[in-house]
Parts: structure tokens; C-alpha cells; sequence
């Protein structure tokens, strides 16, 4: 029997007719099959991965949210970006730093070197085995000077002659047979290391008495005159923020002569910087 004639018989046959339907049926109410070129096994396990996925996160936001506020606080800051560190400025050995920041200056001193609060200085120290080393700074107020630098004083060699006057009438004594001087040693400007103009000046001071203290002629007086003190004052003169700052170290002319690079390294610390003002 040909193929046509038997696919004729077939679909004129009630009995097949209704084999065919419910073939089709069956083949209706199935799945679709998995797309090509992925396992059906793991296009079932996809939607139990995610599930898990999303318990994983509430459980993290749980936990966060059960922190303490310090705690939480804590891990918060973590996650910002850290800020680059303060410079640390760190003293040669057997020396300190001294650093204002509300008037804007800084410097070394000796380690051993002690403060003193009754001065009248903005800072004072001294050294408590020589009475004749010690350091102060003075800063002139910011409503009375105007200063855009330290050359506005003139030279250095101007700046000498004010601070050699400025020594003469500090000093200046009522005592009978007394007698100061005062002689500019050097004058000269620098570059500090921070940029900044400073005028540093070398003065020696002098102080004579005469051990006469009856007699009645000049000659007599001088007759009887000894040195009581020789000291060398070292100043340093800068500009900050329209501010006149000095710095002045005074040391014996003896110790200066065996120690003038330890002493000249503490005068030239000295520095001094913009700060607000009102």
C-alpha cells in the first residue's frame, strides 16, 4: 500500500483521530525546553542563587543597623578618604621646640633651658646654670604696625643703629661711676628656610663700674673703672601678618666666642609665619 493512501486511512479513522488529539494536548501542557547552549540544571539553579543573594544582603543591613551609634559612627569614618598628616617637626637632639601658633613664630631652645612667666615678654627662657644665657620674643601689637616687611626698617645696617640705641638706653644705669656700651659686631640680611626676609644683628654690650665709688675727679673715676659684664645679644628681626617680630638671645661674649655656632643655629630657628588677625 503506498504512503499516501495510508495517511489517507489514518486521518479518515475515528480511533486514530482521536490518538492524535490527545498527543497534541500532551505536547501543549510541557515546558518549554532550555535555551541552546545553557545546562538545564543550572538554568534551575539561577532562581535559588538570587534568592539567596537578597537574604544575604537584609542580613547585612540587619546588622549594620543593630550597631551601637559609636560603632556604626566608627565604620563610617573607615570609609572616608584619610587626610594627609600634620608635619612633625622634629628638634635636634638635646633641644626643644617652641611653637605659637596664635602669634605665628617658632624656634629651638636647650633642652634644659627653663620658661619664665614674669618677664613681660610674649616668651622667656633662661638658662637656670648661666645667668647671663637667655632668649625672649617680643611681637608689636598688629593695631600700631603696618609693616609689609623688615626691609621697611631700612637697611640692616639702619636696624643696627636703632637696636644699638635701643641697648644704650635699655642698659642705661643711675649708679654712680657706671658706664655702658654698645657696638654693632655684624649686620646682615637672610633668606630663612621658610622664604621669609630676616635681618639678623650681632651687638656687643659692655658694662664698666668704677670700684670709687667717693671719688671726686674723672680722673679718679676712671682710675678705679673694672669691666663687670661682656655679652653678646644676638637679635632677629622679621615681618608677619604687618607684625615686627624680634627674637634676641644674649649669651657672655666669652661663651659665644667657644660656642657662636651653637648659639648662632638657636638664633636662626627663629621663624615667623602669617596668622588671622583682627
Amino acid at each position: 500500500m503506498k504512503a499516501s493512501t495510508v495517511a489517507a486511512f489514518s486521518s479518515s479513522n475515528p480511533a486514530v483521530l482521536r490518538q492524535q488529539r490527545c498527543v497534541r494536548v500532551a505536547a501543549a501542557a510541557a515546558p518549554p525546553p532550555p535555551p541552546r547552549g545553557r545546562p538545564a540544571a543550572q538554568a534551575g539553579q539561577q532562581q535559588p542563587q538570587a534568592a539567596q543573594q537578597q537574604q544575604q544582603l537584609a542580613a547585612s543591613r540587619r546588622s549594620v543597623l543593630a550597631l551601637p551609634a559609636g560603632l556604626a559612627a566608627a565604620a563610617a569614618l573607615a570609609t572616608l578618604p584619610a587626610r594627609p598628616a600634620a608635619a612633625l617637626v622634629i628638634p635636634p637632639a638635646g633641644y626643644r621646640y617652641h611653637e605659637d601658633k596664635l602669634d605665628g613664630y617658632s624656634f629651638f631652645y636647650p633642652e634644659d633651658w627653663q620658661p619664665v612667666t614674669t618677664s613681660g615678654n610674649d616668651v622667656f627662657y633662661r638658662n637656670p646654670f648661666n645667668v647671663e644665657e637667655n632668649l625672649f620674643v617680643n611681637v608689636s601689637s598688629p593695631s600700631s604696625s603696618k609693616y609689609a616687611t623688615v626691609a621697611d626698617l631700612g637697611s640692616p645696617a639702619d636696624a643696627a643703629a636703632r637696636i644699638q640705641q635701643q641697648y644704650l638706653e635699655e642698659f642705661m644705669s643711675t649708679r654712680l661711676g657706671v658706664k655702658r656700651t654698645a657696638e654693632v659686631v655684624s649686620a646682615e640680611e637672610r633668606t630663612g628656610k621658610d622664604g621669609q626676609l630676616y635681618y639678623d644683628i650681632l651687638t656687643r654690650v659692655r658694662s664698666y663700674a668704677s670700684r670709687n665709688q667717693l671719688a671726686v675727679t674723672q680722673a679718679e673715676i676712671e682710675e678705679g673703672v673694672v669691666l663687670e659684664w661682656d655679652r653678646i645679644y644676638l637679635t632677629v628681626l622679621g615681618v608677619a601678618s604687618k607684625r615686627l617680630y624680634e627674637f634676641r638671645l644674649q649669651a657672655a661674649s666669652s661663651a659665644f666666642d667657644k660656642d657662636a655656632d651653637r648659639l648662632l643655629s638657636i638664633a636662626r630657628s627663629f621663624q615667623c609665619r602669617e596668622v588671622a588677625t583682627a
